[in-house]
């Protein structure tokens, strides 16, 4: 019986990424679940989450979850979730 993917932990679980693309010019960027898990809170919905574009400043994003490809291409990244401060000086 399948089950509904509905939080981070559950992607991490299955080893899934999660897939950010923008709307407005459709660049894309992909994360594993498992560390987005760890970083945001294992119940926490991937559809919730929050990215913005950096060529476009957009925040209109579409979330997706996929399963990993075991057959990587030179051409697939996947980027890793970092928090910024801001330093006072």
């Amino acid at each position: 019986m399948a089950g509904v993917i509905d939080t981070l932990g559950k992607a991490g679980r299955h080893r899934m990424l999660v897939v950010a693309e923008c709307r407005r010019c459709g660049r894309r960027a992909q994360f594993y679940a498992e560390e987005l898990a760890v970083f945001y809170g294992r119940g926490r919905d991937p559809a919730t989450l929050r990215f913005r574009c950096k060529p476009c400043e957009s925040t209109n994003c579409r979330i997706t979850v996929a399963e990993q490809s075991f057959e990587r291409s030179h051409e697939t990244i996947v980027w890793r979730p970092v928090r910024v401060t801001k330093t006072s000086s």
